[in-house]
């Protein structure tokens, strides 16, 4: 019985002193291990979005031929995008780093000439000078993060190896994607697989769609809203189209975010691109709403407006932007977990 004790209490020791070590090893590797855990969720949605590609081709083929297939069609598009398009869109936004400081003076003269509006209508003083504030710090924080942008588009060329490395990874969780599905199950403890495992079907099938629905759309709003911006002439075309993409990814709030650089740019341009602007802007929404959302995301995201507004509310204010992008699919998967807990519960009363 003392012997027993005596190692009971060496057990507890020793993984104590390894849990501490792991957290002071997190701690001191914090960006470290952040930069790896990116690179690993980047390589697991990868694997994702290409998955029913992949299911596709392995009808025909064997799953060697259709990954490589897959690689050779990704390598050919990254490759025409890097050389057609990326010189070109450094090139824009050089050119809009050079002319912001303009652009912004411009915005500030129609915002003098809204606050003798406002003057004439009788608007208290400190409210147009709390705009004309906002307008000032809007410039800095704008060409602050232009010159960042800009810098990092420069240094894409360092980042290579990394995305190297997140490409193989991800084609590697596509190949092997039932061993590591197995690897996963074995970890959960088999008297709790039975009840686990269908909540974790359910969670792969909210990613699978999710994910795939949401590069979808956000390549199809990217590419459709780059070339409305080319064909109606707007200044800055691929890196306005560029963002509304990215932005597309934030749900309700990403289009309009999206739309509002366009406009502005639109705007001191002149009458005739600001309208046909606004058409293509209003088009592609409606694209996106009646069509795109709804036949993609309809069995998916099925939450409340205002769950999905207080989740984007959450996920800004504590984890940023990236937070925002992420809000969504972890309320669903919580709201997937509590249901299940629920019913366990229900169940055993």
């Amino acid at each position: 019985s003392l012997m027993r004790l005596t190692r009971r209490y060496i057990w507890i020791t020793l993984i104590s002193l390894i849990l501490i070590l792991i957290i002071w090893g997190m701690s001191q590797y914090w960006e470290q291990l952040l930069h790896l855990f990116k690179i690993l969720i980047i390589g697991i949605v990868i694997a994702y979005v290409f998955t029913p590609v992949c299911d596709f081709l392995e009808k025909k083929l064997l799953r060697s031929v259709a990954i490589g297939l897959i690689i050779l069609a990704v390598g050919g598009l990254m490759t025409a995008f890097i050389l057609l398009f990326i010189p070109r869109m450094i090139k824009e936004f050089t050119t809009l780093v050079e002319r912001l400081p303009l652009i912004m003076q411009r915005i500030r003269s129609t915002l003098r000439v809204i606050q003798i509006h406002m003057e004439t209508i009788g608007i208290p003083k400190g409210i147009q000078d709390s705009i004309i504030d906002h307008s000032d710090a809007f410039q800095r924080e704008a060409v602050d993060i232009a010159v960042n942008f800009l810098e990092r588009m420069a240094s894409t060329v360092y980042k290579l190896p990394s995305l190297f490395i997140v490409l193989v990874l991800g084609f590697y969780f596509l190949k092997d994607r039932e061993y590591f599905g197995e690897v996963l199950s074995k970890l959960i403890p088999i008297r709790s697989r039975r009840k686990v495992l269908p909540v974790a079907a359910e969670v792969n099938h909210i990613l699978h769609c999710f994910i795939r629905g949401e590069v979808f759309i956000a390549s199809a709003v990217g590419i459709l809203a780059s070339a409305g911006y080319l064909l109606v002439g707007l200044p800055y075309a691929l890196i306005l189209g560029l963002l509304a993409g990215i932005l597309e990814f934030i749900p309700y709030f990403g289009p309009w975010l999206g739309a509002i650089p366009a406009v502005i740019v639109a705007c001191i341009t002149d009458t005739r691109t600001l309208i046909w602007t606004l058409a293509v802007i209003l088009s592609i929404q409606q694209l996106e709403g009646v069509f795109l959302t709804p036949r993609i995301l309809s069995g998916v995201v099925n939450l409340h407006p205002v769950y999905v507004i207080l989740s984007l509310w959450a996920g800004g204010l504590f984890f940023g932007i990236v937070g925002m992008f992420l809000a969504v699919p972890v309320v669903l998967i919580l709201r997937l977990i509590f249901k299940h807990i629920y019913l366990s519960l229900v169940a055993i009363k």
